[in-house]
């Protein structure tokens, strides 16, 4: 936590003033962000309910799909990355 040392009456500097939008946005944001967390939370219940009545066979397709996506998804943002690093663009 900060602590702004503040006496009466005394203007605040444009980093404190700035700190202090921060932090209320912070204190705004912190509700969505929970909101999200719960969300989250409810999928990955879901899906493990989901996940625990397939067959070992779905559930081997599935991770194989999942990893050939993992790897497809690495190689397109390793190329979108070089691209950026080397001035091309994404």
């Amino acid at each position: 936590m900060i602590i702004l040392p503040m006496q009466s009456n005394t203007a605040l500097s444009l980093q404190q003033e700035n700190r202090l939008k921060q932090m209320g946005a912070t204190v705004r944001n912190a509700g969505s962000y929970i909101e999200r967390l719960r969300m989250n939370e409810e999928r990955e219940d879901l899906a493990k309910n989901v996940m625990g009545n397939m067959s070992v066979e779905q559930l081997s397709d599935m991770l194989s799909f999942y990893h050939m996506m993992g790897q497809i998804c690495s190689e397109v943002l390793d190329r979108k990355l070089n691209g950026i690093v080397h001035g091309i663009g994404s």
